[in-house]
């Protein structure tokens, strides 16, 4: 009886637990990268009010933006139009997956407080209407700013709980914008946990 009880208990226990099972890594050096339109923008706008072009295209070439050199982290440091750039992580989901936690793992180099720049989520959803497939975003509450997360070193972490309701063709996206003085980011990685 003792037994059995015991093993009642156990099978309740492991069902009724919100302790989630599975958990994948996307390396943000893979997923992640800078806003094409947003930065053919900006370069146009800067080398337009430069005079010297040479030392205009210099310094577009030679600026802190994509995969670092291991290539798994994405490393963001624009030397100009800083405010008006962002990057774009696009991880893919199915409809496997429900609710699951979002986790963002980051490196802050020399940012101000109180500076605004940070991330902001949406869910992106293909959908055939009959007529042919069409791409929609959904903006999903939450986000941050880099500067508020609490600092170990420069690491940061953030979280949040997402729900994908088991949605097909869709796609979590990650927004993100930098400081617009000074400061780099590295984001290390995005983590589903399931």
């Amino acid at each position: 009886m003792l037994k059995k009880t015991l093993a009642i208990t156990t099978i309740s226990l492991i069902f009724s637990s919100n302790v989630f099972a599975k958990v994948d890594t996307y390396p943000a050096g893979s997923f992640c990268k800078e806003s094409i339109l947003k930065k053919n923008t900006a370069v146009n706008k800067f080398i337009t009010s430069n005079s010297n072009f040479d030392n205009a295209m210099k310094r577009v070439v030679t600026e802190q933006v994509g995969a670092d050199i291991q290539g798994y982290g994405f490393l963001y440091n624009p030397s100009f139009e800083r405010s008006s750039r962002e990057f774009v992580c696009n991880i893919p989901l199915n409809d496997d997956v429900g609710k699951f936690k979002l986790n963002l793992h980051a490196e802050l180099n020399n940012m101000k407080p109180g500076r605004p720049g940070g991330c902001s989520f949406a869910k992106i959803r293909r959908v055939n209407d009959g007529a042919g497939w069409k791409v929609f975003s959904y903006g999903l509450s939450g986000g941050f700013t880099w500067t508020d997360l609490t600092q170990n070193g420069g690491f940061v972490h953030y979280s949040q709980y997402i729900d994908n309701k088991y949605e097909r063709s869709t796609s979590l996206q990650v927004k993100c914008r930098t400081t617009s003085d000074q400061g780099s980011i590295l984001l290390h990685h995005i983590e589903l946990e399931y």
